[in-house]
């Protein structure tokens, strides 16, 4: 019986929020497509990869994930969203709750709470901050194009929902008041309800008080509310610092999809080490346009260091890369790096884009999740055709030497970290 049921719009994503079930012992696997078996597991994120689809599209995507797997029986069903707002998630909230409200026979009272604090986001008067910024100013959210500013009332009112908002100072009142005022807020008609939080303790609270509501409510956030529900849930998450796979002597390959300039810093940082191969790609030479003797010479360059048994560090820079280029780059590059999947001991990669593209070609059907490294980069065993220890990582979260230690860890090493990591 599926307990818990993460619907999330790219791959890391997906894996990062699930982390939180599978640290407290639940049995969780990641899956790629919602058709696919869930082998038993208590706890299922589908990643819809429906972030670069159209509105329309990624409805129908998250519609039909929720139909395959949802039930009256789901304890929790989560919409994993981008903690910066990106995608398409008020149109998936509107289809998610709407096939919802079709099991369950009415409407259920959505909690809306995108911060993670781990990660520098916050939410303060309904305003989306990174590491103190507000969104709107943000470089990701200039980066990503959208329009607008990153406040959650006023995308939700535009996407037709009657919005409420629970201020950090209703939320300091604790779960007992912050649940009656959420009841009495669901019991007047409202649709949404976005809770502030600036600390772990705050999306705590509003856990809390939301896992005490008498109806089932849909919940939507970034892998921090995740966190809280299990917490709030008496559930423990931990991150696993000791190794959880050796690669049994075979190279590790690690990917960076992300055009993020913190993924870049820490490739920079993973470059500088002793045994790694490293490997800039230009975008020009994965567009379509590109001589093929170009995207031929790098291939043979990859060849070369996997079979001289270094570890190979792959990366797209070299020029301004228009955000709308995402999928495109990412499935040209997955076909450049998947044939190494059945010759290394384990992957990691950065960016959901690339790792759903580098997946999908090599006919993995998901992950099993196991540990995480550290916050943002969770570590599973991949399900289908090739079973390696996978690494995920969204590419605004760590620090600069983030890779070196995931690296490390796949190595059969230890995680130094002390500090809490923090994304763009």
């Amino acid at each position: 019986m599926i307990e818990t049921l993460i619907i999330a719009d790219d791959l890391t994503g997906a894996a990062d929020c699930a982390i939180s079930c599978a640290t407290a012992g639940a049995d969780t696997v990641v899956l790629l497509d919602a058709k696919a078996a869930p082998g038993g597991a208590t706890a299922v994120s589908v990643d819809v990869n429906s972030r670069a689809m159209t509105a329309q599209e990624a409805g129908a995507a998250v519609t039909g994930a929720v139909q395959q797997l949802y039930s009256k029986s789901t304890r929790i069903l989560y919409q994993k969203i981008d903690s910066t707002l990106r995608g398409n998630w008020p149109t998936e909230l509107a289809h998610v709750r709407q096939a919802a409200t079709d099991v369950l026979g009415h409407a259920p009272l959505v909690i809306v709470a995108p911060a993670f604090p781990g990660m520098g986001r916050a939410t303060i008067d309904g305003q989306v901050f990174v590491n103190g910024t507000a969104l709107g100013s943000a470089g990701l959210w200039k980066q990503a194009g959208p329009t607008g500013s990153g406040d959650l009332r006023d995308i939700l009112e535009d996407a037709g929902f009657r919005v409420e908002l629970a201020t950090l100072d209703q939320v300091a009142l604790g779960s007992e008041a912050l649940k009656t005022r959420l009841a009495k807020w669901g019991d007047a008609g409202s649709d949404v309800v976005v809770c502030d939080a600036q600390t772990d303790d705050d999306l705590l609270t509003v856990a809390a008080a939301s896992l005490m509501l008498p109806g089932k409510p849909l919940w939507v956030g970034s892998a921090g509310l995740m966190r809280a529900l299990v917490r709030a849930g008496e559930g423990e998450v931990v991150s696993s610092s000791a190794p959880i796979w050796a690669a049994a002597g075979k190279p590790i390959l690690v990917v960076v999809g992300s055009t993020s300039s913190v993924s870049h810093t820490q490739f920079d940082a993973l470059a500088e080490g002793q045994g790694v191969m490293s490997l800039t790609i230009l975008a020009s030479a994965l567009r379509e346009s590109s001589a093929p003797e170009h995207v031929q010479s790098y291939a043979q360059a990859l060849n070369a260091a996997v079979a001289s048994g270094s570890d190979v560090a792959v990366t797209i820079r070299g020029e301004k890369i228009n955000f709308q280029e995402g999928p495109q780059l990412a499935a040209a590059l997955a076909e450049l790096v998947a044939p190494l999947l059945p010759r290394v001991g384990g992957l990691i990669v950065t960016g959901g884009e690339t790792a759903r593209a580098i997946l999908d070609r090599d006919g993995i059907s998901g992950l099993r999740m196991h540990g995480e490294i550290e916050p943002g980069a969770p570590v599973g065993l991949s399900i289908g055709d090739i079973a390696i220890p996978v690494i995920t990582k969204a590419g605004a979260f760590g620090d600069r030497t983030t890779l070196k230690r995931c690296l490390a860890i796949l190595r059969g090493g230890r995680s130094n970290r002390s500090n809490s990591a923090r994304g763009e």
